[in-house]
């Protein structure tokens, strides 16, 4: 946890904090602008955060810049670092003299702190764990009604998302969503594979056309196996898995001859200096279409690019080279027909029948495969429904068990902050909305009070290390409330920074328990800085 504070500009050089309650007391006219929030925004800054800078930027300006040495105690460990204003981005690690041994990056050293208090969670960040429940004017989470939004412009859901992952109940609900978006992706490679007719585009007409065509092929094939069989053909040789296979790579070569036939037209094409343009997009077919050669395509394409650079000899080089490499390929076309022939020697099978049943095994498969691209479609899309319904399901019960979690808290410290029994603040999450009150009760002072419960909530159910509470959210709250708060505050665990003025204002025990955890006193003859620059006659203090 923060330990120490050092800084050259303040009045108060050095300023020491402790586990529970830190408090940084103002006077009794409660003097503004004496250091109370600047304080908690420089706590902020050494714990990783930036609005010091952005928002404090008067600091600097009358000041200058300036650096802060804190030291940061874990167990036996302790920690010293130094952040300067004018090189905030980095942190330099320091030894117990504060002798500065190296520089890390902001972000290294919030991974340090993270690790350190223990709170390593799903895509959670320090500062999306710590800066949420830094309450502190000139940020943009002191919204009373909303006490997860980080700022003011942050959506619900994603406000939402966070507090799951704050109690590590996301991990299960991001396996469903990549696994959503596993199949997403899949459909819309098969949307667009049909779109650039890669593959054949199968409506549900078409399918129920493809699937009434297969019965009646099937239908032939059978009166042809009938046929045959009474004249003593085996049927099974003509269509065993061996002439299948031979046909399967007679169909390659063919392909490849198309291949290059087409790298033959491609390099004719380039000695008449014409010029084509081709864009190959297969590669991601290859799921769906095994067998097709894509590295032949790609190598065609390359040849292209490359061929309209060489000389016209080489050119007229590589046209001969094809043209032998598909004369070569039709010699093993003629031998694969010759073999697939002689398997088709069946006795007294008569001939046009052979080829008839070749032909509609052959129309029976394609069919066949262009209602597997369908029935894969509608699949994914079936797929993807469930999933997203399952989705849905699982958000909605995690979601209650975590308000069930945080509801029941709210209730056992509303119970400690109200004693006259008023109801606690409940929080209803719905899909990617929530609200957040007390039934009955829309006071000002409640619904502070309210933001207050729900931070120590959090601070109690989670790996949260520490939360501010600025003035402005405090000062809005009943008294007897806010002496009992500061009693639950004195007696965490963690570390809580508030700033607060008027003790008078309070019992005697509570102004007393205030001053014994009062870290720094401030009024408008002892500020924050030496240097006070709200007034027009600017003195030292």
């Amino acid at each position: 946890m923060l330990k120490q504070i050092i800084c050259d500009k303040f009045v108060q050089k050095e300023i020491i904090l402790d586990d529970g309650l830190n408090a940084v007391v103002g006077d009794d006219i409660a003097s503004n602008s004496i250091g109370k929030s600047t304080l908690l925004m420089i706590i902020d800054f050494l714990f990783g955060g930036e609005d010091y800078i952005k928002k404090n930027h008067d600091a600097i300006d009358h000041l200058g810049h300036h650096e802060f040495k804190f030291l940061f105690e874990f167990a036996d460990e302790k920690l010293y670092f130094i952040r300067t204003t004018n090189e905030y981005k980095f942190i330099a690690v320091c030894n117990d003299r504060y002798e500065i041994q190296k520089r890390i990056k902001v972000e290294e050293y919030t991974n340090l702190l993270q690790e350190k208090y223990k709170c390593r969670l799903e895509d959670l960040t320090f500062r999306n764990i710590v800066g949420r429940y830094f309450r502190i004017y000139g940020k943009e989470n002191l919204n009373e009604r909303k006490p997860i939004q980080y700022f003011e412009k942050e959506a619900a859901a994603n406000s939402i998302i966070v507090l799951l992952k704050l109690f590590d109940k996301f991990k299960i609900i991001k396996e469903f969503e990549e696994q959503i978006e596993k199949l997403t992706d899949e459909r819309a490679i098969l949307i667009e594979a049909a779109k650039k007719d890669l593959i054949p585009r199968v409506t549900k007409t078409i399918f129920n056309k493809n699937e009434k065509r297969i019965v009646e092929l099937n239908q032939q094939l059978e009166a042809l196996k009938t046929e045959i069989i009474s004249a003593s053909a085996d049927i099974e040789a003509l269509i065993s898995k061996e002439v299948l296979s031979l046909r399967k790579e007679k169909s390659t070569l063919i392909t490849k001859v198309n291949v290059l036939k087409n790298r033959l037209i491609r390099t004719q094409t380039n000695l008449k200096n014409k010029n084509i343009n081709i864009q190959p997009e297969l590669k991601q077919l290859l799921n769906y279409f095994p067998s097709f050669n894509v590295e032949q395509v790609e190598k065609v394409d390359s040849f292209h690019e490359s061929i309209t650079k060489i000389l016209k000899e080489e050119l007229l080089w590589a046209e001969k080279e094809v043209k032998a490499e598909i004369l070569e390929i039709e010699k093993q076309i003629l031998i694969l027909d010759d073999t697939i022939n002689s398997k088709l020697t069946i006795q007294n099978a008569p001939k046009f029948a052979i080829d008839k049943i070749i032909e509609l095994a052959a129309q029976i498969n394609q069919l066949g495969d262009e209602n597997g691209y369908f029935t894969k479609k509608e699949n994914l899309d079936d797929s993807i429904k469930s999933a997203t319904e399952n989705l849905d399901i699982l958000k909605e019960k995690v979601l209650d068990e975590m308000c069930s979690q945080i509801n029941i808290k709210m209730h056992e410290i509303n119970k400690q902050i109200y004693i006259d029994g008023r109801r606690a603040p409940t929080l209803n999450i719905h899909g990617n909305k929530y609200t957040f009150n007390t039934y009955g009760d829309t006071g000002t002072g409640t619904a502070f009070a309210n933001l207050v419960t729900f931070d120590l909530a959090l601070l109690d159910l989670t790996c949260l290390p520490a939360i501010a509470h600025d003035l402005p959210l405090l000062k809005n709250i009943e008294n007897l409330a806010l002496e009992n708060i500061v009693d639950i505050y004195s007696k965490s665990r963690k570390q809580v920074f508030i700033a607060i003025d008027k003790l008078s204002s309070y019992s005697k025990d509570t102004a007393q328990l205030i001053e014994s955890c009062k870290v720094l006193q401030l009024s408008k003859d002892k500020l924050l800085f030496t240097k006070n620059w709200k007034q027009d006659n600017q003195t030292n203090a």
